[in-house]
């Protein structure tokens, strides 16, 4: 039995997919996510074929109090998981992220011996381990993880440069996978070929949030820099919310370059806007993975990404160009580069979604789980 400890797991289909392909494969999970709303309860629920498998949603955290008091939230989760789950039954845990989650699986492992594997994602390496007095039980987390797992080569390569981290980067080296995210198999389903012409004006666009993190805002201002220095484009942007929404739609508001359409819930739908689309564009300044990158680059676009964020690393260049976030010139750049050298991005989308294929990643994740188990 594995017990998946995870506190994004309402707010994302990525762990869902996950469990789902275990579930196929015979493994008996339990997964526990404690969550900030009722509302978030059921989210992403699904039934597992595995008689004992459950989805444990535990409503105990507090959306204030928790983010700043580390420590309390830890042992608040603990506590619970110890009164929720028969930790004598589970064999693994899995810590979905290196901080919040790893340090629950490190108590856990201190008081019944029980192993853990981690996951590095951004808001560990761009969040947690910035702050000073997280940094011991960070390095204490490594050093008794028995495997670690980076979801994209760019952050593995961040975090052997760490200098802390650097006495234990054989120790590290020997017990890491790079381990992408999968995306849904919609899109494995309704591959295309890649897109070979521009149309005119050129179509960009955006799929996501409008936050602080995915930097809308100056991905816009770059656009309109483009288009004022000449260049034939226009946008299309799709989801909205966050906190930059307002600033976002007053910006294109008057702008009939820019065409705001908002959330599409329907596959097929958003299918014909990427599709008609020539460049899939987000410059986050912080991106675990990025799946949307994928369903983008399943369609044929290639993509314009942040350096060192998200899906940088996980293919080979020819699938677009990655930017420095924090600037309107390089993010310019990028984009014009596309645009003169397009026919030099000649990636395979049917490889490019067989490496993305959840199926294909399950199995690496259950290799992970029986190398540990066995040792």
């Amino acid at each position: 039995m594995i017990l998946h400890i995870t506190n994004d797991y309402a707010n994302t289909p990525v762990y869902k997919n996950l469990i789902i392909n275990l579930d196929a494969n015979s493994i008996e999970q339990i997964v526990y996510t404690p969550v900030k709303s009722e509302k978030s309860i059921g989210n992403n629920w699904v039934e597992l074929r595995e008689k004992k498998s459950n989805i444990i949603y535990s409503n105990i955290l507090n959306l204030h109090t928790d983010r700043a008091l580390f420590n309390i939230k830890v042992s608040k989760i603990y506590k619970d998981i110890q009164a929720k789950v028969d930790i004598n039954n589970i064999k693994l845990i899995h810590a979905h992220t290196w901080f919040s989650n790893g340090a629950v699986a490190l108590k856990l492992y201190k008081e019944y011996g029980t192993p853990f594997i981690i996951s590095v994602r951004s808001a560990d390496l761009n969040q947690f381990w910035k702050l000073p007095h997280l940094k011991t039980i960070g390095i204490e987390i490594l050093k008794n993880a028995k495997h670690i797992i980076f979801i994209n080569p760019s952050y593995q390569e961040r975090f052997t440069e760490i200098k802390r981290i650097k006495n234990l980067e054989d120790s590290i080296s020997e017990k890491s996978t790079v381990i992408p995210n999968g995306i849904d198999p919609f899109w494995i389903d309704n591959v295309q070929s890649k897109r070979t012409q521009l149309s005119k004006p050129i179509k960009l666009l955006y799929i996501g949030q409008f936050t602080k993190r995915k930097n809308v805002v100056k991905l816009i201002k770059s656009i309109q820099k483009l288009i004022e220095q000449g260049v034939q484009c226009e946008m299309t942007l799709i989801g909205g919310a966050g906190n930059q929404n307002k600033k976002v739609l007053s910006l294109i508001e008057n702008d009939p370059n820019f065409n705001y359409i908002g959330r599409i819930n329907n596959k097929n739908e958003l299918k014909r806007v990427l599709q008609r689309s020539d460049i899939f564009t987000m410059t986050s300044l912080k991106e675990t993975f990025g799946l949307v990158y994928g369903e983008a680059l399943s369609q044929g676009i290639p993509v314009l990404y942040t350096i060192n964020e998200g899906i940088d690393g996980v293919f080979e260049k020819t699938i677009g160009v990655g930017v420095n976030p924090h600037s309107i010139d390089s993010i310019c750049a990028g984009i014009r580069k596309i645009i003169n050298e397009y026919d030099k991005f000649d990636f395979i989308p049917n490889q490019i979604v067989e490496k993305l294929d959840w199926k294909n990643i399950t199995v690496k994740y259950l290799k992970v789980y029986e190398s540990v188990s066995k040792t």
